[in-house]
């Protein structure tokens, strides 16, 4: 595994760092103000706010650098080159957005680029590049384990040239965001094939007839981001908005959920290292008694546990990536499944320890702990139970 950058890459790092220092994170405390408006008063416009700094983005060539090898994009960053970048980003709650590298459109953007025909691509993928538009995704239902299709009941049938699509999706990520212009649904479309066959993705732009958000599932302050239910009633979509081809959707499905449990895992070990960094300061003045709370020996055991816990992740993650450019964008179920099952706690653990250290403090806008906990607690809500993650290495151990 490659250790150390190219020199192309590390001067594109450091460039995105000094921007997040200099940019970005001047604005973090008016961003996550208005941010919290939005959670209130959901469909309130907030990326108005974060045009300026996107433009800058863009004229710094720190744009769409979460496509690789792509002809729509100039960069063409490995999977392991964007590794520490997308981390950097993890360390503000919203910065991701401002480099058009935020879920859940990386990861649809990225199903486009792969799959979706030229005419598709021209229609729906490149104005999702340039940020004009949003998308959502929706593969899970009601009462139904994404880990077993057979499960899964919406379903979409073929009339002459379109596809009726009929069905109930939950956990949809993105669909009350008034930029979004379509949804990628996971849907049955040949129930006498072989099981890992039945499937497939449709591009269903928003406005379809049929097509209707169900109830809004706000919580945890994450506004524009919360999550919703989608129900489909004969929605009926043109065959050409067939992404790939029939029967290729859990190769989608599981594509999709390589890439994005990787960059969900390294977002959270950004926030976990901002985190630590702001408890460590914040018991260097805070007492407990006769001492400091830094050298209490109980937020000592707690420091050491968050840098032992993200250093070996971290190299766990790095080695999932580097895994993924290898071998052609495909990952051992096992490896993703330690991953996942170590990034997320730990990051979730090191925000709660931060949060006591800063008691009350920490609930205001002049700490970014309340939104860094709120989109982790979304991302855990949306990941698969840890439970079924250990099951997931067990049963790849005994294999072996």
């Amino acid at each position: 595994m490659e250790t150390a950058p190219s020199p192309r890459v590390s001067t594109l790092q450091t460039r995105l760092h000094r921007f997040l220092q200099t940019v970005v994170q001047p604005q973090e405390n008016s961003m996550n103000a208005a941010l919290r408006a939005a959670a209130a008063q959901p469909g309130q416009p907030i990326h108005a706010l974060l045009a300026p700094m996107r433009q800058k983005a863009q004229l710094a060539g720190l744009w769409n650098l979460f496509l690789p090898a792509s002809t729509r994009t100039s960069q063409g960053l490995s999977h392991w080159e964007y590794a520490p970048m997308i981390e950097a980003m993890g360390r503000i709650a919203w910065a991701a957005e401002v480099f058009n590298s935020a879920q859940p459109d990386t990861g649809n953007m990225q199903l486009l680029d792969s799959y979706a025909s030229e005419p598709m691509k021209d229609a729906w993928l490149d104005p999702l590049l340039r940020a004009e538009t949003r998308s959502a995704w929706a593969a899970a239902e009601p009462d139904a384990d994404l880990h077993r299709p057979d499960s899964l009941h919406t379903q979409a049938v073929r009339e002459g040239d379109d596809w009726v699509l009929n069905g109930h999706k939950t956990w949809v990520q993105g669909m009350l965001d008034p930029r979004t212009a379509c949804l990628l649904v996971l849907c049955r479309t040949d129930v006498q094939a072989p099981l890992h066959r039945q499937f497939s993705v449709l591009l269903v732009p928003i406005n379809t007839d049929g097509v209707r958000i169900g109830r809004q599932l706000h919580g945890w302050g994450v506004g524009q981001s919360a999550l919703a239910e989608v129900l489909f009633d004969n929605a009926r979509v043109s065959a050409r908005h067939l992404v790939g081809q029939t029967g290729q959707g859990l190769e989608m499905l599981q594509a999709r959920q390589r890439i994005v449990g990787l960059h969900e895992a390294l977002w959270s070990l950004g926030a976990a290292e901002r985190a630590l960094d702001l408890m460590v300061e914040r018991l260097q003045t805070r007492r407990m008694g006769e001492q400091l709370a830094v050298h209490h020996p109980v937020w000592q055991q707690r420091i050491a546990h968050a840098r032992t816990g993200l250093d070996t992740t971290r190299m766990l993650a790095r080695r999932s990536a580097w895994q993924l450019d290898q071998n052609g964008g495909d990952l051992p179920p096992q490896e993703l499944a330690m991953l996942q099952s170590l990034a997320l706690p730990l990051a979730q653990t090191t925000l709660h320890w931060s949060i006591v250290a800063h008691e009350a403090d920490a609930l205001g806008d002049a700490l970014p702990l309340a939104g860094l906990s709120a989109h982790l607690r979304l991302m855990q809500q949306l990941a698969p139970p840890v439970e079924a993650l250990h099951a997931q290495i067990a049963h790849g151990e005994l294999l072996r």
